[in-house]
């Protein structure tokens, strides 16, 4: 069982070396420690499209391929459900809890997620929000007491340009594909900067270069270009 069936789809092509460059040293860190046991409670935090979701899905398949078993909730998906469904989440070794922020100033389900904590002591738990857990809003403040202890990392937004040429020399590194400099620069350069905005490009650009073991055509190099210039625009009206 990887999903409820009210979760958020686990990316089966998502993983923690997709996420390079120094922006990202303290996060992949502390992924190494949840893995080692050495973290049991982390809160992850980053604006809108920084690749949260993406990393969560990682994050859950590397446990998966370890033989563990693990859980990825959108928040967002289960606000409407009785918060008895928590109580699914128990049998796994990690929960990684999405869109935390959903939740917000709802105090039946701020309740249960603290005594999903305080019944988890056996488990990882794995917040994920677009605020640091001090700056949520939160009414219950024992749940905010308890997040606040997490370990707790930003993920950076792209704007530094090592980090994007990282994150995309990684992801085409495990694909094995082979871009022309010419869109590699011009992904870098004009495309979406943020890194989950980075990776949904890519993932339009999939089935171009799934086959791709040669040297591309121009016709190709200009598809691409114009596919990534499209996808900025339609990423800025968003």
């Amino acid at each position: 069982m990887r999903q409820l069936n009210l979760a958020i789809d686990v990316r089966s092509d998502a993983r923690i070396s997709d996420f390079a460059g120094p922006g990202w040293a303290g996060v992949i860190d502390a992924m190494r420690q949840l893995h080692v046991g050495l973290l049991s409670r982390c809160f992850i935090h980053g604006v809108a499209d920084t690749g949260k979701t993406h990393l969560l899905s990682a994050l859950c398949e590397s446990y998966l391929d370890m033989g563990h078993t693990a859980i990825q909730v959108s928040l967002i998906e289960l606000v409407n459900a009785p918060v008895e469904v928590l109580q699914a989440l128990e049998s796994f070794d990690l929960v990684a809890l999405d869109d935390l922020d959903a939740i917000v100033g709802m105090p039946h389900w701020e309740e249960a997620i603290y005594h999903l904590i305080n019944r988890s002591e056996q488990r990882q738990l794995v917040f994920v929000a677009r605020s640091p857990a001090t700056h949520l809003p939160i009414g219950l403040p024992d749940l905010q007491s308890r997040l606040a202890q997490a370990a707790s990392f930003g993920l950076p937004a792209g704007e530094n340009i090592e980090d994007r040429r990282a994150l995309l020399s990684a992801v085409l590194k495990r694909n094995g594909w082979h871009f022309d400099p010419v869109i590699t620069e011009h992904l870098i350069e004009h495309g979406s900067h943020r890194p989950g905005l980075m990776l949904k490009t890519l993932a339009k650009l999939k089935p171009l270069f799934e086959a791709q073991r040669r040297k591309p055509s121009v016709a190709l190099i200009r598809q691409t270009l114009a596919m990534i210039d499209q996808d900025l625009i339609e990423h800025s009206q968003t």
